[in-house]
């Protein structure tokens, strides 16, 4: 779903106390310089408080950068901008000098402006531990086998408390959402225009949600639906890859680019995965079994045009690993990946609800039966698994989330994206009142980075204003 998008843009209920805007700000504004010598992107940091509910509190630090818009006569204010996750850096990646990889559409008009969540990057990042740890089971065959699971996450659950104290309770999306918008007010800005992608849809959301009237243009891309619920998340997400592991199989067999071109794809991904359960594959860090392969899957199949097609990397990866070299799928894989505040936060917003064995194993069995191949090698999966056995309960846990008295927010998604599947955004359209439904028909991961019809229209929108048609 989203450390996909996270990844490629380098090379995710608390009801709290009604706090004033002026009490937002932090008071003290933000203070620029150049991120580095000579640079035009600017670096900030804005401390708000640790816990919402209590304004005067302790306070967390958060980075942020912006890139200045050229024409600072005409601009349209400052345009906010989420890469996805949870735990996307978009500070981070703005510092870098990355903005305009993303939407130098909107330089002219728009101070772009991007921050490193709480608990990521530059702001306040947590170490403890990976999402999955490895060599422990991701997809139980036993009850000993589903506690072992369970304990590893307990153990990165109680670990993170210890490292980080309260932080650990005030991670989840509603949280980040007040932090936008004391940035919103620090910048002195009275609407919040914004671009929320994968991850990102639903932080807007929940901003939308919060603050409407503040709302100015907003677009949400590749939706994430909230109101799923654990099991039809991952479901729906799984039905999704499989058709786009199918559209690798063809892309391979019709392509001589493709470096696995004149073979049989899936059995070979069906025998390699099979050999590495048996015998794992050599990895930059150690051995590397079938499980790791299957969680590289939500990295490397979902395309991202814009930056390059992902279909020709796993292919290579693919093409390594069925000789011996399980080094480009351990590097994409959930298992080992050491971003501790995606699983933090997926377990505060995406629980995974699992009720003991007999669940899980009655969930594979439903997802391998609606994708055959990929099965439960989904991010929704990857969430179940890593909060298994999470002690801090969630905050804001599966709920449909109703957004009225707000402007026209544009929502879009493609006909076939395989980590955030069409049927989201048209659920989300419904609970998002005076919302506007786009869908490209097209494959990939989220319409900006694999639709130029799509990318059009969502140009058009915050340059003009004008609303696109339903379809493109």
């Amino acid at each position: 779903m989203w450390k996909s998008l996270t990844a490629t843009a380098v090379v995710g209920s608390m009801v709290f106390a009604a706090v004033p805007a002026s009490t937002a700000t932090a008071a003290t504004g933000l203070q620029w310089k150049p991120c580095q010598a000579g640079a035009v992107e600017q670096c900030a940091e804005l401390q708000v408080p640790l816990d919402w509910s209590k304004p005067s509190g302790p306070k967390t630090k958060l980075f942020i950068a912006r890139v200045p818009a050229k024409d600072q006569a005409h601009k349209l204010g400052s345009m906010f901008f989420n890469p996805g996750g949870p735990g996307g850096a978009g500070g981070s990646i703005f510092a870098a000098g990355l903005a305009d990889a993303f939407a130098p559409q909107f330089r002219d008009r728009y101070d772009l402006v991007s921050f490193d969540p709480r608990g990521t990057g530059s702001s306040s990042q947590l170490n403890c531990g990976p999402v999955l740890r490895p060599g422990v089971p991701v997809f139980p065959k036993s009850k000993a086998q589903y506690d072992a699971m369970v304990a590893s996450s307990r153990a990165t659950g109680l670990q993170c408390p210890k490292q980080h104290g309260d932080l650990m309770r005030n991670l989840d999306t509603r949280t980040v959402a007040r932090d936008m918008d004391a940035i919103r007010a620090a910048l002195g800005e009275a609407k919040f225009n914004y671009f929320g992608i994968s991850y990102g849809s639903y932080l807007g959301t929940l901003y939308a949600q919060q603050f409407p009237r503040r709302v100015g243009r907003m677009v949400l891309d590749g939706i994430v639906d909230h109101s799923q619920g654990s099991l039809r998340f991952m479901l729906g997400e799984a039905k999704a890859m499989e058709d786009g592991f199918n559209r690798f199989i063809a892309w391979c067999a019709q392509d001589t680019s493709c470096v696995l071109h004149g073979q049989d794809v899936g059995a070979l991904w069906d025998a390699t995965v099979r050999k590495a359960d048996k015998t794992p594959l050599t990895g930059p860090q150690g051995p590397v079994n079938g499980d790791v392969l299957r969680m590289a899957l939500p990295s490397l199949l979902p395309a991202t045009t814009l930056f390059g097609d992902n279909f020709p990397v796993l292919a290579a990866a693919l093409d390594k690993a069925a000789k011996g070299d399980g080094t480009d799928f351990a590097s994409a894989s959930y298992i080992g990946n050491p971003e501790s505040a995606y699983a933090a936060v997926s377990c505060m917003d995406f629980p995974g609800e699992l009720k003991g064995y007999a669940d899980v194993r009655a969930r594979l069995a439903l997802a391998r039966a609606v994708a055959p191949r990929v099965g439960g090698a989904v991010e929704g999966w990857v969430m179940a698994a890593a909060c298994s056995g999470w002690p801090i309960p969630p905050s804001n846990a599966w709920k449909r989330t109703p957004v009225h008295g707000v402007p026209p927010i544009l929502i879009t998604s493609n006909t076939h994206d395989p980590a955030t599947p069409v049927v989201n955004a048209r659920s989300l359209a419904r609970q998002i009142d005076n919302s506007h439904l786009l869908v490209a028909d097209t494959y990939g991961h989220t319409v900006w980075l694999n639709s130029e019809c799509g990318r059009a229209a969502i140009t058009a929108y915050f340059l003009e204003g004008k609303l696109p048609g339903r379809t493109c």
